[in-house]
């Protein structure tokens, strides 16, 4: 049975449309080309319009109130079937946007609009610029114009790839505090961009709690590629972990399989990855290269877990020491990227604010939602990751 050639073309462009997961969100960068656009023009609007079913929405607008319309009643509907710029010099005269409220109510005359296409050619998009004045363009206006939308373009379209990256990589984190008797473990990550190259883990298996958080050199999509493969080279070694074998030994064999992905990205990952016996609060524990570990004691003094071992990829034939102390009830344990130096008064000597931080605060939950509002409040430089571990009275 054959398909409507026009509905299949319509079934595919909505799907692109899904795909971009931004559907009634407004978009700063696209407001910005849009209201760029006008300006170059001297038009009173401008819009970076999407067809979403039945409605049509702008992620980046200017001129508007509104943030959608039904599709029916938008010049980009009357379009969507052709893949090339449209230039409507008075809409009034023209049989195919006469009825539209825009022209009849709003009194538009001018329209021009250019498809934006993602990388499959669907058009997802149109970069469009209304008047009420009739006008046209010249040779160089109508490169200009496509010159415009190709920006346009391109960021509706990294929009959507980012906010879906972002997506998975946040599913990738653990879901859930850990609380078990008198232990709590629990964490947070705020990527400086849409993605980062922070990571973190937690599991418990055996009665052992087994955490780690990793901070790979660099910030975004490439770290993030990076930081996804070292968590799941460390979540290989879980089961050996938590049987006991010696820290040291995993943390070379993650870095032995990380070496060859490294050495092409000219990069290397700081990494703290700790064991805790949950019956008598042993900790083993590991730091290549990131030293920026603290215990919060219950009678207030502060430990820092460290070592003089170096980051994972610096040598290729490197290896890393186990180290131990124990968490006692009372003690409290934050781990965190180096994001968070950023953020305190005494970055030379962060042990000391970062511990007053750790000491005033009962639980994990509101420690963590403090240092996410500390990231927010003062604008993150770096992705700010932590996890904390409290063994509770």
């Amino acid at each position: 049975m054959s398909r409507d050639p026009v509905e299949s073309t319509e079934r595919r462009r909505q799907r692109a449309v899904e795909s971009l997961a931004l559907s009634g969100r407004s978009e700063e960068r696209l407001d910005r080309i849009a209201r760029l656009g006008a300006t170059l023009f001297r038009v009173e609007q401008a819009t970076v319009t999407v067809l979403d079913g039945d409605h049509a929405w702008f992620p980046g607008a200017f001129g508007l109130e509104v943030r959608s319309a039904p599709r029916g009643e938008t010049f980009s509907d009357r379009t969507s079937a052709t893949d090339d710029l449209v230039l409507v010099e008075d809409a009034a005269r023209d049989p195919r946007f006469a009825d539209l409220p825009a022209v009849t109510d709003a009194g538009i005359r001018f329209y021009a609009g250019v498809p934006l296409l993602d990388p499959t050619g669907n058009a997802v998009g149109t970069f469009c610029l209304y008047d009420r004045s009739d006008r046209t363009l010249d040779a160089d206006e109508l490169q200009t114009l496509q010159d415009l939308a190709a920006w346009a373009q391109h960021e509706l379209v990294a929009s959507g790839e980012m906010v879906r990256a972002s997506q998975v990589q946040a599913s990738m984190l653990p879901s859930k505090p850990v609380r078990i008797g008198e232990w709590e473990l629990n964490g947070a990550c705020v990527p400086a961009l849409a993605v980062g190259g922070d990571l973190f883990d937690y599991a418990v298996g055996n009665e052992v709690a087994h955490l780690g958080l990793g901070d790979v050199m660099g910030k975004g999509t490439g770290a993030a590629l990076l930081g996804a493969g070292v968590r799941a080279a460390v979540r290989g070694t879980h089961e050996a972990v938590v049987s006991g074998v010696d820290l040291g030994i995993t943390v070379t064999q993650v870095a032995r399989s990380m070496a060859p992905d490294l050495m092409r990205a000219e990069s290397f990952v700081t990494l703290f990855e700790a064991a805790v016996d949950l019956e008598d609060g042993f900790l083993r524990y590991v730091d290549a290269g990131m030293g920026l570990c603290l215990v919060v004691r219950a009678d207030g003094t502060v430990d820092r877990l460290d070592s003089e071992d170096l980051p994972i990829g610096v040598l290729f034939d490197d290896h890393w020491t186990e180290h131990t102390t124990t968490i006692e009830p009372g003690d409290r344990l934050l781990l965190f990227s180096d994001g968070l130096l950023d953020l305190v008064d005494d970055p030379d000597r962060w042990w000391e604010p970062i511990g007053r931080l750790v000491a005033g605060h009962e639980d994990t939950t509101s420690l963590l939602s403090a240092i996410v509002e500390l990231a927010f409040e003062q604008v993150q430089l770096d992705d700010v990751t932590a996890v904390a571990m409290f063994r509770h009275r």
